[in-house]
């Protein structure tokens, strides 16, 4: 039996899947950039949902409706060990870091067009604390605006 339709964003090997499987949820649409995660994401589920890598260029639109968002966006551009490499390398972090960082955007971009009952996003201890709190606050203002403008529509 269904209690609840889900994405997988981020998806990397399907831990956060399994729990909510558990408790009666089917995933819908999952995502994952990475081919080695990908491949044993789908060695461990199939391919019965809609699969996508990048989902940057894909349209929030296409996603398929849902009850719950759930994305473990990369979290190298936040984490300490993350942020000291990347320091260390002299690459950006943060939202500064093209490839990664930016990724919650992409997260909030769907959120708003799919407006689910529910949404968990995880990612490490230092996003909270990560450029003296401002990369959280950002991650709080995006999320409090998207809310507001579909209250608006």
């Amino acid at each position: 039996m269904i209690d609840f339709t889900f994405i997988d964003l981020f998806a990397g090997i399907g831990g956060i899947r399994l729990g909510f499987e558990s408790i009666g949820g089917c995933c819908v649409f999952s995502s994952e950039w990475n081919d080695w995660s990908k491949k044993t994401y789908q060695a461990n589920f199939g391919v019965e949902e809609s699969f996508t890598g990048d989902i940057v260029p894909f349209p929030a639109e296409d996603v398929p409706d849902h009850d719950v968002l759930l994305a473990g966006f990369p979290c190298q551009p936040f984490s300490i060990a993350g942020v000291s490499k990347k320091n260390a390398l002299g690459l950006p972090h943060g939202f500064e870091c093209a490839t990664q960082g930016t990724l919650f955007f992409d997260v909030a971009r769907i959120l708003a067009t799919k407006r689910p009952k529910a949404f968990l996003l995880e990612n490490v201890k230092n996003l909270v604390s990560h450029n003296n709190g401002q990369t959280f606050k950002i991650i709080k203002n995006t999320h409090n605006r998207a809310r507001f403008i579909q209250n608006m529509s």
